[in-house]
């Protein structure tokens, strides 16, 4: 069983700070596991408290002990590596500025250009990062109605008002 955890009043100011103010819930939990331990609660009653494993608690207070304050934040978090290197996203972004159009046309004109093939979720994921905007254009029928039985019935709305029955 370890000792209990001695901190110094610019630590405890630090953890205060780190456990109410920053961005990630998880760091704040571990802030608020290691003031815990220096009030005087064992590995387990911290476990027992944020409902956690005690390996997880251990972890923590090895990653203190090892580290310090650093050692209670995220580490990297990997992922898939992307698909497209740089400067392929730099031609999917000049051919979405230059063509337009939807993500299935441009699916159609990336992979007909030799380029590696992307879904097209894929294509809207990249645009969206390289921070283009869709913006649904609606069809307007204003130039295929007709002109006089658009005023004939303009005028029997109007007679009859915009909320009553005909």
């Amino acid at each position: 069983m370890k000792l209990r955890l001695k901190l110094s009043a610019e630590e405890r100011r630090t953890l205060r700070e780190v456990r109410i103010y920053h961005p990630h819930a998880r760091t704040r939990m571990r802030a608020q596991g290691m003031f815990r331990m220096a009030q005087g609660l064992t590995l387990q009653q911290v476990a027992d408290e944020f409902e956690v494993h005690l390996n997880s608690v251990e972890n923590w207070r090895r990653r203190w002990d090892e580290f310090g304050l650093v050692g209670l934040f995220e580490g990297r978090h990997t992922g898939r590596p992307p698909k497209l290197s740089d400067e392929e996203r730099h031609q999917l972004g000049d051919l979405a500025r230059d063509a337009g159009g939807t993500a299935r046309t441009l699916q159609r004109q990336w992979e007909g250009a030799q380029h590696t093939p992307l879904s097209c979720n894929s294509i809207k994921e990249y645009l969206k990062r390289m921070a283009f905007r869709y913006k649904r254009c609606r069809l307007s029928l204003k130039d295929k109605r007709d002109p006089a039985a658009f005023e004939h019935a303009s005028g029997v709305v109007a007679a009859h008002g915009a909320g009553g029955p005909m």
